[in-house]
């Protein structure tokens, strides 16, 4: 158990610390990456038959855009996926968290601030998330 934990533990500092990098040219925020792992085929394929292929990758609209918190939510993620697939005899399924699910809607407003300078954050006041709407726009369902 002792060497499993271990192993765990240097694999997740191993992959953490990749991320750190966030180097352009190791790809780690692009559907290359992302969809290395089989349990994301369905997301990756989504996301290239959307409008967002031409202009975001997966981390533009998935990870925070400071590096610290950026790197640290991505290596948690990528990790705790990574083990979930390595545990769970059935098919893994990937879904957003909560936290997710508030990165994203502040990287909806980041990126489409200036159309929505007059509707504001559609999740304030017990309102829905952009892609509760939108969700055909970043993956086709």
């Amino acid at each position: 158990m002792k060497k499993l934990v271990l192993i765990v533990a240097i694999l997740s500092l191993s992959f953490g610390l990749l991320l750190l990098t966030k180097h352009p040219a190791l790809g780690l925020d692009g559907p290359v990456f992302c969809g290395s792992c089989h349990v994301m085929e369905e997301q990756v394929e989504t996301y290239l038959h959307s409008a967002h292929r031409l202009g975001t990758k997966c981390g533009d609209c998935h990870v925070p855009h400071s590096l610290v918190p950026g790197a640290i939510n991505k290596a948690y993620t990528g990790t705790k996926d990574f083990i979930g697939v390595l545990r769970d005899k059935d098919p893994y399924t990937i879904e957003v968290s909560p936290l997710g699910q508030d990165i994203i809607q502040e990287n909806c407003l980041r990126c489409h601030g200036d159309l929505l300078h007059m509707v504001g954050d559609t999740k304030r006041d017990g309102g829905r998330f952009c892609f509760d709407c939108h969700r055909d726009t970043p993956h086709l369902n």
